[in-house]
C-alpha cells in the first residue's frame, strides 16, 4: 500500500538511523567502480543517475535512482520533458525525483536534497525525515506541492522536490545586492544526502527561452 506523508523536519530525539543505514550510506563509494568518493555522479548525456547501496546480511540491496523533469500530464499523470536542460518561463519548474527501493518499513531516514547553481551557492535545500512509524500512516499530506510517498509492501520511497524558473524570479534578483542573488542561468547541480553523506549528484543546464 502507498502513503503520502508531509515531508518536513522530524526532531532527532525521538528516533536514531541503523547502524546498517548508517553503513548502506557509507557504502555508496563501493558500488560503483570509478566512482567519486562522494557517491555517484550522472555522466554527460544521462538523464538517469543510479547508485546501489549494499546492505549486509540483508536479502536485498538498496538502490536508488534520480532523474529531472519538467511537468506532469494532466490527462495521464506521465512524466514529461525528462531530461537536463531546461527553459526559464512562466509557471515553470525543474522537479527532482529521488526513487529508493530494498527498504524495509522500519528504516528511519534522513535525505537531503539541495539545489547549487552556478556560482556554488546553496539556492534551496529539501530536508525529509521518515521515522519508522510514518511507514504505517494512512493519511495523505502536502507540503508545497512536494510529496514523499512510501510503499511499505515493497519497499519502496519516492521523494520529490520541485524548484520555480519563472523569470519574474530573475526581475526579483535584480533588487538584492549582487553578492545575495542566487537564480541566474548556467549549470545548476543537484545533490542528494542520506544521513548527510552524498550519494547522488546530477547537473542541469538552465538556459532563457528563445
Amino acid at each position: 500500500m502507498r502513503h503520502r506523508i508531509a515531508a518536513g523536519p522530524r526532531s532527532r530525539k525521538r528516533w536514531a538511523p541503523a547502524p546498517c543505514l548508517l553503513a548502506l550510506a557509507g557504502a555508496a563509494v563501493l558500488a560503483c567502480a570509478g566512482c567519486h568518493t562522494y557517491g555517484v555522479s550522472a555522466p554527460a548525456g544521462a538523464d538517469t543517475v543510479m547508485v546501489t547501496l549494499p546492505r549486509p546480511a540483508e536479502p536485498r540491496d538498496v538502490t536508488a535512482r534520480l532523474f529531472l523533469y519538467r511537468t506532469t500530464s494532466r490527462q495521464t499523470g506521465e512524466r514529461l520533458g525528462i531530461g537536463r536542460t531546461f527553459e526559464v518561463g512562466s509557471g515553470r519548474q525543474v522537479r527532482a525525483v529521488l526513487q529508493m527501493e530494498g527498504l524495509a518499513p522500519e528504516d528511519p531516514l534522513q535525505i537531503h536534497l539541495l539545489w547549487v547553481n552556478p556560482d556554488g551557492k546553496k539556492a534551496f535545500v529539501k530536508e525529509v525525515w521518515v521515522r519508522p512509524d510514518d511507514w504505517a500512516r494512512r493519511e495523505a499530506g502536502e507540503e508545497a506541492g512536494q510529496l514523499l510517498l512510501l510503499d511499505r509492501q515493497d519497499g519502496r520511497l519516492e521523494l520529490e522536490s520541485r524548484y520555480g524558473i519563472d523569470p519574474v524570479r530573475l526581475e526579483e534578483e535584480m533588487h538584492k545586492p549582487e553578492a545575495s542573488r542566487l537564480f541566474r542561468p548556467g549549470r545548476w547541480e543537484l545533490r542528494v544526502y542520506l544521513f548527510r553523506q552524498r550519494i547522488l549528484e546530477t547537473a542541469f543546464d538552465l538556459v532563457m527561452m528563445e
